[in-house]
């Protein structure tokens, strides 16, 4: 199923957090492997929604700009403040 832009940054959002919430958590429980399991699995789950998102609107990050693209579109979609979705 085609996720819809919002679909997909609350994705990106949700997988975020976590993958911080996970981060902090293992500063102080760094042998836990079911959290380390968790963190690899939403930090996978981060990147396929960054990418799809990409791939079907543009790049979050500069990080997601590909070099040998066709167009540079860093900055085509509208911000926030001018009606884009944040």
């Amino acid at each position: 199923m085609d996720k819809s832009k919002e679909e997909l940054l609350k994705e990106i959002t949700q997988a975020s957090f976590a993958v911080n919430d996970l981060t902090l958590y293992l500063d102080t429980h760094p042998n836990d492997m079911e959290a380390l399991k968790m963190f690899d699995q939403c930090k996978q789950q981060r990147k396929d929604a960054m990418k799809q998102f990409t791939e079907k609107y543009e790049p979050l990050c500069i990080d997601d700009v590909e070099a040998g693209a066709s167009s540079w579109a860093w900055n085509n979609a509208p911000v926030p403040w001018e009606g884009g979705v944040c």
